[in-house]
């Protein structure tokens, strides 16, 4: 933007003070110069070390007059300054090395056209690569491009060559260029003002020979730039200044300069040496250092980078035959990169004349207590950036490749962003990302500030919607060039002390013809962004993503609005684990990829408008409360979504004695109380679990082995190899007990292996459970029947306890008449094993009588031996079908029938009889009473009727404590029975009979019989986990939750139903590795976790510390942006006013 005078107060360096002298940047003197000349305009681009000599034109273009703009870019800037020299004005344009070469296209041809009014190029080089990637030598632009060029050494030499460098220019019509380093532009000096010079503003004259170079002007103007050249050579011939005497000489040009006349005056050599400064370092003044190395012995040639001076002064004194040791770079004296510190140069300065140097003496600083902490230099607290860069990670896999930009975007690189994977110069994060993205095929990230689109990335943007490129361009828009200064922004500026938008980025690449454009702000909507990002992952060709929110602190500096109250860290809520006081915390460390997981998902919940951030999560995830083996599903899910299967079959294992038959046939609670299941369908849990499962058993070693305690001796005997018995002899083995399991059958398994089809849990996976088991040192001893070949007596001799978990093995008689010529019937389970052993006789038309697994299961496996017409009739709704709802509907693909409210009454010739039923009073579980109702329903022809209505215990001989209906007394926590040494669980201790139910008996029993034995303070080492319904927080599922992102849930693949039926192959199959990490990510980890310090890891906010181990927030540099509430996993961010 232009500037123009106001009524603001006179600028210090505006005032017309000749003698004054001020304290100034060596930027500022420069400026102080062009005014002493009477500059008419300025222009720039900021860049450090450069910043301040455009930012000063600003301030004073406001009270002056003078006419300023930051131009959009550098060659723009030239350009203008250009412009106005040819309309008579005296003109200035300002940069950092790295934008000379961004306008090198007009500036190699201006000295072929010349410059009217007086022309200065201010570039700031920066040796030792401090703000830049670059060092860059420009001195070899002076011969190359026929460019005169000046060097102050100090802010009063940069005053007074700018002020010469207008005179100069004029005189040899040439844009001189004045070459400042770093040094010298942030170097504040005292400086002595000159007379202020009168603007003046001539006129553009027309000249279409000189001003239009087509090529048959430019060879004519070619041949009058050695005139111009011989011009400013005699002009630099007196921008030599010599102090001292003798018969070695140090030539010395820039910064170097001054610091080998304070080297010198502190060792008082300063009348033993000559030190000659070259204000001009091309054309060089080649008569006045003659003159200077004829009367040397020895020269040693000062200036940083590389040996220009040297090589032409050693050139200089061979053309002319002066035979002069000539030091420097090239003989060794003098290193050529970086800045030289006086250490250097004292260095130089011994080794070329001998001198010794006295050092003066300075106090030794006092020690301090302890290693200050290295401060990397970061993004300011609350900038909308590090939410930009969060967002990006949340989307994006890992392994994207992201291409940076200069300036406060750089601070994406490394830990915890990691959001630049190359970085070339501005505008070429949009150009790095399209390369690597046309040449790999890989979808890349390439992203941009707000300044450097309009500076460079236009064209690269539109280079890539040409091309149709494969990648994502980001532009940070802050609404300022914030690194160099607060500078304005090409999109933005000031109205009356409020930011106002004056281009939408998004409209330009629309415009540009970017078909996916998206603004997003990630510091208030951080859930947007991230969906945002995601969005333009999943599309095609070149996506535009623009992150709009303004830089806080020149928000506030601008505007001078109050920043929001700062946060402080519930220590409560920080790192805490909800189940850890249950004794259920996990023994994994903090790891990034679930962080990142658990972040997004936080970020993506959508809370009720007057919940605050904190109320949510609970402390227990209700998938967690509702299994019965407490298993943490938000931690390994969160682990697949990271990619950590590892990790993830840790926390499965450590709490789950039989993963591979579990993820099977587990009847899956977890899904029915999921926080998803209203919006798009709960998370798949135990698709999950299978997926790492079957992920483990390709792996070449065992990937995971249980903690052991030492053995102490101490013998369990376990009557039952079903799920309760395995799960208990595991468990016991792993406390150190020795444990043998005694079994009526040939194999353990129990129910597993007798009572579950293979299509539904194959033996090899089976086994796979029960070798972990055996392979901890468990004895089995099959083919023992308690009572027959197993003495419950003999067994409590031998052991210091038992426990039986001999299952429900005595089937529930169906009480119906028999007619004459009625089908044979059979139960369930010795059924299905028949089957298993390949027994079963055909029947072409099957009525199974039960609603629960084991019906659902003899009726699919009667389809596969040849049951044309297989009905399950069941007296209850479907609904109200004890079986695992996608088994039925597995069944029903495969063309069974379901009959319900129908019950059967009689076996008939040739088939069976249903009545049909009507709910009556409840039950003992709950559920209506089924009543017959009057009259027959129906006659189904059957061949075979299986009768698949339940089992019971068998009590006999057990001479323990009943309930009142006759089951055993057994204590629901410790499967402690009336005997002291003897333990009961699974289907003798009632309540629900599922697998996950049974292993979590067997695991209460593990820990009742080490309690016994072993005594609380052993046994609570590894407690089991809670029943449901007696966790200590209440199991509530927020009503009103909702995720801001709504994704189907993803599905295993499965036979086609007519496949199914044709064999016993598995019918559910593992989901892929893509569709199982993307599944996990629908996670909403909405449980407390305690490994978790996302704020550090991932986010990296200066203002969140470490004490003691603890995260806090510094509330002298928290600015109360609230990124953080939105991610923070255990909603432990709260306002720092309120109370905990």
């Amino acid at each position: 933007m232009s500037h123009s005078a106001s009524s603001e107060p006179a600028h210090p360096l505006s005032l017309h003070a000749p003698g004054h002298v001020g304290l100034l940047l060596g930027n500022e003197a420069i400026v102080r110069g062009a005014i002493e000349a009477g500059v008419g305009f300025a222009s720039g681009y900021p860049g450090t070390p450069s910043s301040e000599v455009t930012d000063t034109f600003a301030q004073l273009a406001k009270r002056t007059g003078l006419v300023f703009e930051y131009s959009v870019n550098e060659k723009i800037a030239l350009e203008m300054a250009f412009a106005a020299s040819l309309a008579g004005a005296r003109a200035i344009t300002a940069m950092k090395h790295l934008g000379l070469m961004v306008a090198g296209d007009p500036l190699s041809t201006i000295p072929y056209v010349g410059v009217r009014g007086g022309m200065v190029v201010v570039s700031a080089g920066d040796p030792g690569c401090n703000t830049s990637p670059n060092e860059q030598d420009q001195r070899w632009l002076g011969p190359m491009l026929h460019l005169p060029i000046l060097d102050p050494a100090t802010p009063q030499d940069a005053l007074e060559m700018t002020r010469l460098a207008f005179d100069l220019s004029e005189r040899s019509m040439l844009p001189v260029l004045l070459r400042i380093t770093t040094r010298v532009a942030h170097t504040r000096a005292a400086v002595r003002f000159g007379v202020l010079g009168k603007r003046e503003v001539r006129g553009f004259e027309r000249d279409p020979r000189r001003l239009v170079p087509v090529p048959a002007h430019a060879r004519l103007l070619r041949l009058e730039i050695p005139k111009r050249l011989a011009i400013a050579q005699d002009f630099v011939e007196g921008l030599v200044r010599v102090e001292g005497d003798g018969p070695n000489l140090i030539l010395a040009a820039g910064a170097p300069a001054a610091t080998c006349g304070d080297l010198l005056q502190e060792a008082g050599l300063a009348d033993q040496v000559m030190l000659a400064t070259l204000g001009g370092v091309h054309p060089l003044p080649e008569q006045a250092l003659l003159r200077l190395i004829a009367r040397a012995d020895t020269v040693l040639v000062v200036e940083e980078l590389s040996p220009f001076l040297e090589d032409a002064v050693t050139a200089l004194a061979a053309r002319n035959g002066v035979r002069v040791a000539v030091l420097g770079k090239r003989s060794g004296h003098l290193p050529e990169p970086f800045e030289y510190t006086p250490e250097i140069l004292e260095r130089a300065l011994s080794k070329a004349f001998g001198f010794g140097f006295r050092r003066v003496a300075v106090a030794e600083p006092a020690p301090v207590s302890a290693a200050l902490p290295s401060r990397p230099p970061v993004l300011c607290a609350g900038c909308p950036h590090r939410a930009s860069y969060h967002a990006a990670r949340a989307a994006f896999p890992d392994g994207q490749l992201y291409f940076s930009d200069i300036g406060c975007y750089t601070l994406g690189f490394g830990p915890p962003l990691d959001t630049a994977d190359a970085l070339l110069c501005m505008g070429a994060g949009f150009t790095l990302a399209a390369g690597v993205a046309r040449t790999t095929g890989q979808r890349t990230v390439g992203f941009l500030g707000d300044s450097t689109f309009f500076h460079s990335g236009l064209p690269a943007l539109l280079n890539a919607v040409k091309e149709d490129v494969n990648m994502v361009a980001v532009v940070l828009d802050n609404g300022v060039t914030a690194m160099t200064g607060f500078q304005e922004s090409p999109a933005a500026e000031l109205e009356d002390g409020k930011i106002a938008r004056r281009a939408s980025i998004a409209e330009v690449a629309r415009a540009l013809g970017a078909k996916h454009v998206e603004t997003v702000d990630p510091l208030t909507d951080l859930a947007g962004a991230i969906l945002a990002f995601e969005r333009a992952r999943d599309a095609k060709g070149v996506s535009v993503i623009v992150c709009e929110h303004p830089c806080p602190i020149w928000e506030s500096h601008v505007t001078r609005a109050q920043s929001a109250p700062a946060y402080r860290v519930d220590p409560d809520r920080c790192a805490t684990c909800g189940r850890g006081s249950c004794g259920m915390r996990c023994e994994l460390s903090v790891s990034q990829g679930h962080e990142r997981h658990m972040a997004r998902s936080r970020a993506l919940e959508a809370r009720g408008r007057d919940e605050p951030a904190s109320a949510w999560p609970e402390p227990v995830a209700p998938c967690a409360t509702h299994c019965p083996l407490g298993l943490c599903v938000q931690g390994y899910a969160g682990h697949i979504a990271a990619g950590q299967y590892a990790q993830a079959l840790e926390l499965i294992m450590s709490r789950l004695p039989l993963p591979d038959s579990v993820c099977r046939v587990c009847h899956k609670p977890c899904e029915d109380v999921c926080v998803r299941a209203a919006q798009d369908g709960p998370v798949a849990i135990n698709d999950l679990k299978r997926f790492v499962m079957d992920w483990a058993a390709t792996q070449a070693s065992t990937t995971y082995a249980p903690p052991m305690e030492p053995d102490h001796g101490r013998r369990v005997a376990i009557v039952g190899a079903g799920p309760a018995g395995l799960a208990a002899a595991h468990d016991l083995r792993r406390r150190g007990y020795e444990v043998t399991i005694f079994d009526a059958e040939a194999e353990p398994g129990g129910l597993l292996r007798y009572g579950i089809p293979r299509f539904r849990l194959p033996p090899e996976v089976l086994q796979r459970d029960v070798d972990r088991v055996l392979a901890l040192g468990v004895t089995f001893h099959g083919n023992r029947t308690l009572g027959k070949d197993v003495d419950l007596a003999g067994l409590l001799d031998a052991h210091a306890a038992v426990f039986l978990a001999v299952g429900a093995q005595a089937p529930v008689r169906l009480d119906l008449e028999s007619q004459p010529g009625a089908p044979p019937a059979i139960d369930a389970l010795a059924y299905l094993e028949q089957a298993r052993i390949g027994a079963c006789t055909p029947a072409r038309r099957v009525v199974v009588i039960g609603g629960g697994n084991a019906a659902v299961d003899a009726a699919r496996v009667a389809r596969r031996f040849g049951g044309e017409q297989v009905v399950i009739a069941y007296r209850r709704g479907r609904e109200q079908m004890p079986a695992i709802a996608t088994e039925i509907l597995a069944a029903v693909e495969e063309g069974i029938e379901l009959r319900t409210h129908v019950q059967a009454v009689a076996l008939v010739s040739g088939g069976v009889q249903l009545a049909r039923t009507e709910a009556g009073s409840p039950d003992a579980s709950g559920r209506p009473r089924p009543q017959v109702t009057e009259g027959i329903a129906d006659t189904l022809a059957a061949d075979l009727v299986i009768a698949a209505t339940g089992q019971s215990p068998v009590l006999d001989g057990l001479d323990l404590a009943r309930t009142g209906s006759g089951a055993l007394r057994v204590d629901g926590s410790t499967a402690a029975t009336s005997h002291p040494r003897l333990f009961a669980g699974g289907d003798l201790a009632g309540g629900a009979r599922t697998v996950t139910e049974a292993i979590a008996w067997g695991l209460r029993a593990a820990w009742g019989i080490d309690r016994s034995l072993r005594g609380t303070a052993a046994a609570d080492r590894r407690p089991p986990p809670p029943r449901t319904g007696a966790w200590p927080y209440p199991a509530t599922r927020r009503v009103h939750f909702h995720r801001a992102d709504h994704v189907a849930r993803r599905e295993p693949p499965h036979l086609a139903p007519a496949e199914r039926v044709t064999g016993f192959a598995e019918v559910a199959g593992t989901l892929t590795e893509a569709q199982a990490r993307s599944e996990a990510a629908r996670c909403s980890a909405c449980g407390m976790c305690g490994n978790c310090r996302s704020c550090i890891d991932l986010f990296g906010c200066p203002a969140f510390h470490l004490v003691d181990g603890r995260v806090a927030i510094d509330a002298a540099l928290c600015n109360g942006c609230g990124a953080c509430v939105a991610f923070c996993p255990n909603g432990a961010i709260r306002p720092a006013e309120s109370e905990a």
